[in-house]
């Protein structure tokens, strides 16, 4: 390239004439690429070329080769310098003179380079230290960063498979130990140092060799974390109090390796306490970076040669090192799940063994953040952790608590008082990233105190519509909701149903010499009978939150986790003091009898064991009870059958959803309409709202025919009984 006439780069020029004058010796072959002379059509005179031709070779031999019947191979001495080099080196009978020309041209280039450092030899001096690279590995990432940079060229095309047999030949080492080194357990393909053609790895170095940054090797993979805005320890209660205390002593016991997990769900707080630990501690957070300097996440190898480094480089004794967002390192190859009888990978992930070995190796303590299920990590990885903590979906108390905490962070008490931070906390079921981020911008917006409320909801309502955060205001009755008019079969009544559960709720079983009975209810019928309805009905008339799960909230993919979805369903209901109410809990309570997988018999196990066991009012709904294990009938208190509303019921619910009286031939008509229930009524007020026209009885009777008629045939199931 023109750059080596001009301003030689000393330390990149030596190199490239020895990988060059090392490929002059060992290529045996025709060269099919011209280009593998342009270091000498860039860097010498093409006069003093001509005179060390024409005295290596006679004139018999260059009139031979002037008339050479292929123009490739034609020697033509007007030509360009790397066309007239390729013509002689092609006559493979006087191939050696050429290889005698090239290295007499290679010794004068070489007198003319000079022997200063420059900061490119410097900054591999510093990589090799660095990432421990070898000899051999230091001069292999040298030829891909010099066939990167600068005019190297192999003398024909080649394939990525045959790349590490003329590596060998440029660095004059043997084919079998180059290849070794090039292989994908070597550090060079490993560390992401070289790419998946084996080329030099930009987006790993990037400008890092060439200078153009002034950060050392060590920044390009880690961070020193800035402590000035991290929380105070003891924001976190009983987390600090508890699991604080023992990580802060098994930290400083260990001296040095200690391997943390913080894992689960994700935004409930985990970086915010490694952090938080790392001031506690007094010790640096070096943190390992998850992107490059263009904004592109780093791959998992990078990430690792990260850690690697910064475990070799920093003190032990006043460092704590982060590795953030680590569910692909640590997630192993051989982890999967069953689903439906078949065996699936657990995506993408990590090399175990290589997993095994960085733990294994650690000097540093470390905490290591996933939001991964435990399950989707080897076992072999797992048990290298010297402790874990599971980071759960946060409950009420607990978003109480961080309201709380990012209000006094933000200095924003003035505007936002205590019984606000309640308010917020029950409405915005979001994570403690999402209430940070809110606050931070109110507090830069600065509105005035009767604005906030208006703020607060303007930003807080995209973000929870943007995380998928349900609106907690939806869940409660239709405002003119009754339960007069429902057609509940059996002896106990809903209205008696609320006042059992209220009951419940008042005793203090702990002065009563029984044990403590359950409060699980079953609501069973067709759809639309009012099963939902009167869940809401209930949350409202006892002042409870209602905390609803869905069977396909709780079904995982991975072996194990829908057992803890359903735990950890009945801990966050217990912690909030919240209703737990299971709609269509047919697909988790289904007959084991006819399971056909293991985990569909451990999922209703674990529900059943968790009904015996929970401290609270559980609500079960279901379409299909006759489907459910016939265990779970006697760990319901109460079993409620809601069926089809009966000629008074229709009545009721047709003149107080349409604010209408039926003329005696209207309710004779709609009598005779079969499987009407409440939910039909909704659906027809709804689509004739939205109509706009005028709407008569007779049209919405039509209306209700026509949501009948949809329906399979049939009357509810038959009575379950009820159980006190």
């Amino acid at each position: 390239m023109a750059k080596f006439k001009q301003v030689p780069q000393t330390f990149l020029y030596r190199k490239l004439l020895g990988f060059w004058g090392n490929m002059v010796k060992n290529y045996r072959d025709d060269c099919r690429d011209d280009d593998f002379f342009d270091i000498a059509r860039n860097c010498f005179d093409h006069d003093k070329a001509i005179e060390l031709i024409e005295v290596a070779y006679t004139e018999k031999e260059l009139g031979e080769m002037r008339h050479a019947k292929s123009r490739g191979n034609r020697l033509d001495f007007s030509d360009s310098l790397d066309d007239i080099l390729c013509a002689l080196w092609n006559h493979e009978r006087t191939r050696d003179k050429c290889r005698a020309v090239l290295d007499a041209m290679r010794e004068y280039m070489l007198a003319d380079a000079g022997t200063s450092k420059d900061i490119v030899e410097t900054r591999f001096a510093e990589l090799k230290r660095v990432l421990k690279l070898d000899d051999l590995e230091s001069e292999i990432l040298m030829l891909a960063y010099i066939r990167d940079q600068t005019c190297f060229s192999w003398p024909l095309r080649v394939e990525d498979r045959e790349k590490s047999l003329y590596y060998a030949m440029a660095l004059d080492r043997s084919y079998a130990e180059v290849a070794r080194a090039m292989s994908p357990q070597g550090k060079l393909l490993k560390f992401n140092l070289l790419d998946g053609d084996y080329d030099f790895c930009r987006r790993t170095l990037g400008g890092y060799m060439d200078g153009t940054t002034d950060e050392t090797i060590e920044r390009r993979f880690y961070a020193i974390r800035d402590d000035s805005d991290v929380l105070p320890w003891e924001f976190y209660g009983e987390l600090a109090s508890k699991d604080g205390e023992v990580l802060k002593r098994m930290i400083v016991a260990s001296g040095g390796k200690c391997n943390i997990l913080l894992y689960g769900a994700p935004g409930t707080g985990k970086t915010s306490f490694a952090r938080s630990l790392a001031k506690e501690l007094g010790r640096t957070a070096f943190e390992i970076k998850q992107g490059d300097d263009d904004g592109k996440n780093m791959k998992a190898e990078a990430r690792m040669m990260g850690i690697q480094v910064c475990n070799s480089q920093e003190d032990p004794a006043g460092s704590l090192m982060i590795v953030d967002e680590a569910d692909e390192l640590l997630r192993g190859t051989s982890c999967g799940f069953s689903l439906f009888g078949f065996d699936f990978a657990g995506g993408k992930s990590t090399e175990k063994g290589v997993m095994n070995a960085i733990l294994d190796e650690m000097k540093l303590p470390a905490v290591w953040i996933s939001n991964a299920p435990a399950e989707t990590m080897d076992e072999s990885v797992r048990r290298r952790f010297d402790y874990s903590i599971c980071f759960e979906r946060l409950n009420g108390v607990q978003r109480i608590a961080i309201w709380r905490n990012q209000v006094a962070k933000h200095g924003l008490e003035a505007l936002i008082p205590a019984a606000k931070v309640e308010e917020y906390a029950t409405q915005y079921e979001t994570s403690a990233g999402g209430i940070s981020t809110v606050l931070a911008n109110v507090k830069r917006m600065a509105p005035s105190a009767e604005k906030v409320d208006e703020l607060v909801a303007t930003l807080m309502k995209p973000h929870c519509k943007l995380m998928g955060v349900k609106d907690s205001h939806a869940f409660l009755p239709a405002k003119d909701y009754s339960l007069e008019g429902l057609n509940v079969k059996g002896k106990v009544t809903p209205e008696r149903i609320v006042k059992a559960v209220r009951n419940y709720l008042d005793v203090d079983f702990s002065l009563a010499a029984e044990d403590k009975p359950r409060m699980n209810v079953l609501l069973y019928g067709p759809p639309g009978t009012g099963k939902t309805e009167f869940v809401k009905y209930l949350g409202k008339a006892l002042d409870r939150k209602v905390l609803v799960v869905k069977g396909s909230d709780l079904l995982s993919k991975y072996v194990g986790e829908s057992e803890q979805n359903i735990a950890n369903a009945f801990r966050q209901a217990e912690a909030e003091h919240a209703i737990l109410f299971f709609d269509e809990v047919d697909g988790l309570l289904q007959d084991r009898a006819g399971a056909s997988h293991s985990w569909e018999i451990t999922q209703v196990n674990e529900l059943l064991q968790q009904m015996e066991n929970f401290d609270g009012v559980m609500v079960a709904a279901t379409n299909f009870a006759k489907n459910l294990d016939p265990a779970t009938m006697r760990r319901f208190t109460f079993k409620l059958e809601f069926g089809y509303l009966d000629d008074d019921g229709k009545r009721m619910f047709f003149e107080r959803m349409f604010k209408t009286t039926l003329t005696a031939d209207e309710f004779a008509e709609l009598k005779y309409l079969r499987n009407l229930a409440p939910g039909d009524f909704r659906t027809v007020r709804q689509e004739q709202f939205y109509l706009g026209d005028e709407v008569s009885n007779k049209d919405r009777i039509e209306a209700l025919k026509e949501e009948c008629a949809v329906k399979k045939d049939g009357e509810s199931s038959s009575p379950i009984g009820f159980a006190a």
